[in-house]
């Protein structure tokens, strides 16, 4: 492993780690305003207004992206439970109880691989959606990763997560 790759796991474990931390704490009901008021907002320029991002943000390295931990802190917001396993995208695919789709349908998880990369106005509505229809459960390392470094890379890995799991049809 290279020095480089080694600096980008650490800051990916440090991110999560640290976001799980923060998560948690917005969990406890002293928090209630905080977690409605993140609720609310409609994008990540909202979330910056908002005092729970701030101390977020204290928690990270100066040098990750203010939009980026914004969507991540926006998105946490929406998330009641996390789930060890399986990943987010792969929750997306299962059915709920006793059902035979997806949770999330197959046309609606092809919009969300369309959004751009890093073009956060159209990720972070669609996302919090999508939570919403998984009863707000969420696998957190993935859902934070995945939200804060919205690219080729990690839409690769949600389509596989999703597909190898989406329910098979008989015919």
């Amino acid at each position: 492993m290279t020095e480089d790759q080694i600096q980008k796991t650490s800051r990916r474990q440090d991110l999560i780690k640290n976001a799980m931390k923060w998560w948690a704490e917005i969990q406890d009901p002293k928090h209630r305003g905080d977690r409605a008021e993140l609720r609310r907002c409609r994008g990540p320029a909202d979330v910056a207004f908002v005092p729970a991002y701030y101390r977020l943000k204290a928690m990270m390295p100066d040098d990750l992206d203010a939009e980026n931990l914004a969507v991540v802190a926006g998105i946490l917001s929406h998330v009641d439970d996390h789930i060890e396993s399986p990943t987010t995208a792969e929750i997306f695919a299962r059915p709920k109880d006793g059902g035979t789709s997806p949770r999330v349908s197959d046309p609606r998880f092809r919009r969300l691989l369309r959004v751009g990369d890093y073009d956060y106005q159209e990720l972070y509505p669609m996302l919090t959606r999508l939570i919403r229809q998984t009863e707000r459960k969420a696998h957190l390392p993935s859902l934070i990763a995945g939200a804060y470094w919205w690219n080729q890379t990690t839409k690769r890995a949600w389509a596989e997560e999703y597909y190898e799991h989406i329910p098979k049809t008989e015919e």
